[in-house]
C-alpha cells in the first residue's frame, strides 16, 4: 500500500506518548491513500493521542447540562405564569426547586452515576415539576383554588365514577388544552435532553475534587427538603403527603362537627340570655402579627396608619394591651373561648363566644383570608352559621390580599338577620411581609428616615432593615383595609334596617411581631415584648354614658387578650353564668389583668 507522510508539531503531542524517532524529531504518522481504508477519527487518534483536543471537564459538563435542564423547566413554568395559571410567588418557588433539583442531579453525575440514569432522572423530575404546575394551574384557572384546599381535595378524592365522568364531559376542552400544553413541554424537554447528550460526547474522567463538589450539590438538594415549604415543591413529596393530609383532615373535620354540636348544647346550659335591642351588629376584626409599635396611631415615626390617624377621635384606642401568646392558634383559642393562661384547655369543655352568640339568637359569620382547615381555628369557624374563606391559595404562603374580604363583608352586613356577629380574620402582617400588600402601598422600601437611622444605630443588618420596610408597607395596607371596614360599618349603621341599631367594630391583633425592635430577628417572638404588644380599637354607635365619660381612662386600662371573650359578650348584650364583668375592659367593674 502506498503511504504518504505527514508531521505533527511536537508542541501539540508529547513525543514520549508517540512512537517518535527522537526526542527532537517531529512525530510521524501514516495515512492510507485509499478512501475505503480511511479509519474513523477514533482509530487514527488512539487514547493517548486524544489529548490533541482540549477535553471538557466533568464539572463544566455536569453544570452546563443542569443549567440547560433547569432553564427549560423554568421557561415552561413561566409560560404557565404568562397564561395566568400560576402566580409569581408560586413560580418563584417552583423555579427554585427546579434549580436545586437539577443541581442535585449534576452532583450525582459527578459521583460517577451513569449519565443515562441521570438523564432519565432529570427528565422524570422536570416533567413531574411541570405536571404539578399543570394540575395547580388547571385548578386555579378553573376554580381559583389551590390543590390542598379542602374543597378541591373533596372534589378530587371524594368523587364517585359518575361524578368523574360528568366532570370530564363538562370540562374536556380545558382538560384537552392543558394536556396538549403539558405534552408539548415534556416533548421539548426530551428533545433538549437528547441533543444535550449527543453534544456532550464521551464522558470525561472525574477527579476527587469533582466528587467532592458532587457530594456537596447532592447534600444541598437533600437539605432543601428540611424546609417544608420547599419540600412541598417536590412532587414526589407533595402528592403522597396530599393523600395522607386529606385523610387526616377528613377525620379532623368529623371530630369538629361533633365538638360543635356538643358546644351548642353546652351553651344552653349556661343560661344564655339576650338583653339588648331587637337589632344589633358586632364586627370583630382579627388582625395577624401586628405590633402596635409600628403604627403611627401609637406614635411610630413613620406614617403607617394615616387613615386611622384621621379617625382617632371617632374610636377608643387602647394603649396598653398585650396578647396572651405570641402565636396565632394559642392566642385566638384564648380570645374567643373560656381558655386563659391559667386554664389553657378550657375551650375543650366549655362553649366559646360563637356558640353563646348563636344560642342568644345571633347569626354568626366567619369571614377569613386565612387557610381553611387550620386546626383548632377551624373548630371555631365551624361554630358559625356561615363560613367564608376568600383565600384560594396556600393560606399564609400565598399573596391573598385582605381587600378580598370587603365585598363579602358588604354582602353579610346587608343580610336580613336582625342580630349579626361577623368575625373577620385578616392576613395582616404575617411573614412573608412582602406578600401582604400590593405595589401601590410600597412606600417605605429603601426609605432613608429616622426609623432607618435608628436601625442602623442599633446595628441592625440590611436584611432586618429590609424586613422592617416590608413590614411597615404591610402596616400601611392594613390601615387601608381596617379604615375601609370602619367606613362600611358607618354606612351600614346609618342606612337600611340597621339604621339606629347599635353597631360596633372591634379590631385586635392575635399577637405582635419582632422586626428588629430588640434583636436581629424578624418573625414571631415569645421572648420579646414586641411579640405581645398589640393594638385594640373600638368604634361603636352605642350610647353608653359611662363609656363616653370614661373615654380617656378606658384607653389607659391595661388588658390582656385572653379576657377578650368577656368584653365581646358585654358588647353583644349576652348575659350568662360564664360572663365576668371584671374581665370586660368596658365594664365599670373591670379589674386589670396581670401582664404575662
Amino acid at each position: 500500500m502506498d503511504e504518504k507522510k505527514f508531521s505533527l508539531p511536537r508542541s501539540l503531542v508529547p513525543g514520549e506518548q508517540l512512537n517518535c524517532r527522537a526526542a527532537r524529531a517531529p512525530c510521524v504518522a501514516t495515512l492510507p491513500t485509499h478512501d475505503h481504508d480511511v479509519p474513523s477519527r477514533r482509530r487514527i487518534f488512539s487514547k493517548e493521542t486524544s489529548l490533541i483536543a482540549t477535553p471538557t471537564s466533568a464539572i463544566s459538563l455536569a453544570l452546563r447540562q443542569a443549567v440547560i435542564r433547569a432553564s427549560m423547566t423554568i421557561l415552561g413554568l413561566a409560560l404557565y405564569w404568562l397564561l395566568g395559571m400560576q402566580d409569581l410567588h408560586s413560580l418563584n418557588k417552583a423555579a427554585g426547586f427546579a434549580l436545586f433539583a437539577n443541581a442535585g442531579l449534576a452532583g450525582l453525575q459527578l459521583l460517577r452515576c451513569s449519565r443515562r440514569l441521570v438523564a432519565g432522572a432529570a427528565l422524570a423530575i422536570n416533567s413531574l415539576v411541570l405536571l404539578n404546575a399543570t394540575i395547580e394551574g388547571f385548578l386555579f384557572w378553573l376554580y381559583g383554588l389551590a390543590p390542598k384546599h379542602i374543597v378541591v381535595a373533596d372534589a378530587i378524592l371524594g368523587s364517585n365514577p359518575n361524578e368523574v365522568r360528568e366532570f370530564i364531559e363538562s370540562y374536556w376542552p380545558h382538560l384537552a388544552l392543558v394536556t396538549l400544553l403539558l405534552t408539548g413541554l415534556v416533548a421539548l424537554l426530551y428533545w433538549v435532553e437528547r441533543k444535550s447528550q449527543r453534544a456532550a460526547g464521551a464522558a470525561p474522567v472525574t477527579r476527587r475534587r469533582d466528587r467532592w463538589l458532587g457530594s456537596a450539590l447532592f447534600v444541598l438538594f437533600a437539605a432543601l427538603h428540611l424546609n417544608t415549604t420547599m419540600a412541598d415543591e417536590n412532587p414526589l413529596v407533595y402528592w403522597p403527603s396530599y393523600f395522607s393530609d386529606y385523610q387526616v383532615q377528613r377525620a379532623f373535620l368529623a371530630d369538629v362537627k361533633r365538638k360543635v354540636a356538643s358546644d351548642l348544647v353546652a351553651a344552653r346550659r349556661y343560661q344564655t340570655a339576650y338583653t339588648g335591642p331587637a337589632r344589633q351588629t358586632l364586627v370583630l376584626v382579627l388582625g395577624e402579627s401586628v405590633n402596635r409599635s409600628n403604627w403611627s396611631l401609637y406614635g411610630y415615626p413613620r406614617k403607617t396608619t394615616p387613615a386611622l390617624d384621621a379617625r382617632h377621635e371617632d374610636m377608643l384606642v387602647f394603649k396598653h394591651v398585650r396578647s396572651s401568646d405570641a402565636t396565632t392558634i394559642q392566642s385566638l383559642m384564648k380570645m374567643l373561648t373560656p381558655a386563659t393562661l391559667d386554664r389553657p384547655d378550657a375551650w375543650l369543655t366549655e362553649p366559646n363566644v360563637l356558640a353563646l352568640a348563636r344560642t342568644a339568637g345571633y347569626h354568626v359569620t366567619w369571614l377569613s383570608n386565612q387557610e381553611q382547615g387550620d386546626g383548632p381555628i377551624q373548630i371555631l369557624a365551624e361554630h358559625a352559621n356561615e363560613q367564608i374563606f376568600v383565600n384560594k391559595g396556600r393560606g399564609r404562603a400565598s399573596r391573598s390580599l385582605d381587600e378580598l374580604l370587603l365585598p363579602q363583608l358588604d354582602r353579610v352586613l346587608a343580610g336580613p338577620a336582625p342580630r349579626k356577629l361577623v368575625i373577620v380574620h385578616m392576613q395582616g402582617g404575617h411573614l412573608r411581609y412582602d406578600l401582604r400588600y400590593p405595589a401601590a402601598f410600597d412606600k417605605f422600601s429603601g426609605a432613608d428616615d429616622a426609623v432607618t437611622a435608628a436601625l442602623v444605630k442599633a446595628g441592625r443588618p440590611y436584611w432586618i432593615r429590609k424586613a422592617r420596610n416590608d413590614y411597615d408597607n404591610a402596616m400601611l395596607y392594613t390601615d387601608h383595609v381596617i379604615a375601609a371596614i370602619f367606613q362600611k360599618a358607618r354606612q351600614s349603621a346609618s342606612s337600611g334596617a340597621s339604621s339606629g341599631a347599635p353597631f360596633s367594630v372591634v379590631y385586635v391583633s392575635d399577637h405582635g411581631q419582632e422586626v428588629g425592635h430588640y434583636r436581629n430577628f424578624a418573625g414571631h417572638s415569645a421572648t420579646d415584648p414586641s411579640g405581645y404588644d398589640v393594638p385594640l380599637l373600638l368604634w361603636t354607635t352605642r350610647q353608653d354614658p359611662s363609656t363616653l365619660a370614661m373615654r380617656a381612662a378606658l384607653q389607659e386600662r391595661e388588658y390582656r387578650t385572653d379576657k377578650l371573650d368577656h368584653t365581646l359578650l358585654g358588647l353583644l348584650d349576652i348575659r350568662t353564668s360564664f360572663y365576668q364583668p371584671q374581665n370586660d375592659v368596658l365594664s365599670g367593674q373591670f379589674a386589670a389583668a396581670t401582664r404575662p
